[in-house]
């Protein structure tokens, strides 16, 4: 069982070499007498405390064996307890990153939740930004073709009816946004000032050029003629004039509406709440992740450690086997030794309880899991 060059005795072996030693006396056939017998003392004497050398033979092989059991133990667990300390640290490491993720996760929930707090919070214009956008383009577009129109109605040629359109819905709906927005700032820099009031005096001045423009082609336009207009051409480019400034003065007041006191707050406001965003999507994928790793290392975990306890429990139970095989025989060998004794008394070394005798050695008795977190993981 244990080795190729361990030798085991059998039942019927034991049995005579205990009656052997128990009796009081020994066969001789030389010089030839009957009854071929002569007297000896019993082995082991009634107060003798050693065990007999047949007796101590058996002890000696018994524990030779479990010794090389326990040495079979020993080369086979160096690689299992290396592949269960080594998942042992993976599951460690994955749990240590569960648990800072799982932290970094609660601070981005704060974060976000301070962030989408203050963003909601934060005083919103009269008018949505969608809704000031739908009104934009509306008007753009209106002003686009309301001016295309009129250019192309009164003669001119179409390349100067692209560019004095494409040049009016630049000048007033774009800048009319730019300063409406500024006047809604609460706090406003002299350049701020400036720039308004520059946009301001482009817008006027394009359209006092237009107005320019308009009044000579209707003046030398024969359409005019044509449709029997008789509006004075100075009323008519006049009122032309006036509905871009109603445009214009539209789109401000729209842009007003829609703008915010403090711009700079409100982007920074919202930048918070979008990165708040990003970053709790981001660390939700990292938790998840860390989890997942976790599941998978406790999976590993469970696995080399499970292979570890059953290849010890079979060597241990091998070992048990192994023992109680060397009990019985040395109980057998006590017990035939006594079964030739004619006073039955048994001898003080038999008094000795095997138990004491034949021991499974210590590493096999209890498997080493020291400082091993498997069963402290599993409450």
């Amino acid at each position: 069982m244990a080795g190729k060059n361990i030798r085991y005795y059998s039942s019927r072996q034991v049995k005579k070499r205990g009656k052997q030693d128990g009796r009081d006396w020994k066969w001789k056939f030389f010089p030839p007498k009957w009854p071929f017998q002569e007297t000896k003392q019993p082995d082991p004497s009634l107060d003798q405390e050693e065990h007999t050398e047949f007796e101590g033979e058996l002890l000696r092989r018994a524990n030779e064996n479990l010794t090389h059991i326990s040495q079979q133990w020993s080369d086979i667990d160096k690689e299992l307890h290396q592949n269960c300390r080594y998942a042992e640290d993976k599951y460690r490491t994955a749990k240590a990153a569960v648990k800072k993720e799982s932290s970094e996760h609660e601070d981005a929930i704060k974060y976000y939740e301070t962030a989408k707090a203050s963003f909601y919070n934060y005083p919103k214009p009269r008018i949505s930004n969608t809704l000031f956008w739908i009104f934009f383009i509306i008007i753009t577009v209106a002003e686009v073709a309301f001016n295309a129109l009129v250019f192309n109605v009164f003669g001119q040629s179409q390349s100067d009816t692209l560019i004095m359109a494409i040049g009016v819905m630049v000048s007033i709906p774009w800048l009319s946004d730019f300063i409406g927005k500024k006047l809604r700032m609460k706090n406003k820099s002299k350049t701020t000032i400036v720039l308004m009031t520059s946009a301001a005096l482009v817008v006027f001045a394009g359209l006092i050029v237009i107005a320019v423009l308009r009044e000579n082609i209707f003046e030398a336009n024969k359409i005019v003629e044509a449709l029997d207009i008789r509006w004075d051409i100075n009323s008519m480019v006049f009122a032309f004039f006036i509905v871009n400034i109603l445009l214009f003065a539209v789109i401000v007041v729209l842009a007003y509406q829609a703008g915010h006191k403090d711009p700079l707050k409100y982007r920074q406001t919202k930048r918070a709440f979008e990165d708040g965003a990003n970053k709790l999507k981001a660390e939700a994928a990292d938790l998840e992740e860390a989890a997942e790793g976790l599941a998978n290392a406790r999976i590993e975990f469970n696995r080399t450690h499970s292979e570890r306890v059953a290849e010890f429990e079979k060597i241990k139970y091998k070992a048990k086997e192994e023992r109680d095989l060397w009990v019985e025989l040395v109980q057998l060998y006590r017990t035939s030794n006594m079964l030739v004794r004619r006073d039955k008394t048994r001898p003080k070394s038999f008094f000795v309880d095997l138990e004491w005798l034949i021991l499974i050695p210590e590493i096999l008795q209890n498997l080493d899991c020291n400082a091993c977190c498997y069963e402290e993981e599993r409450r």
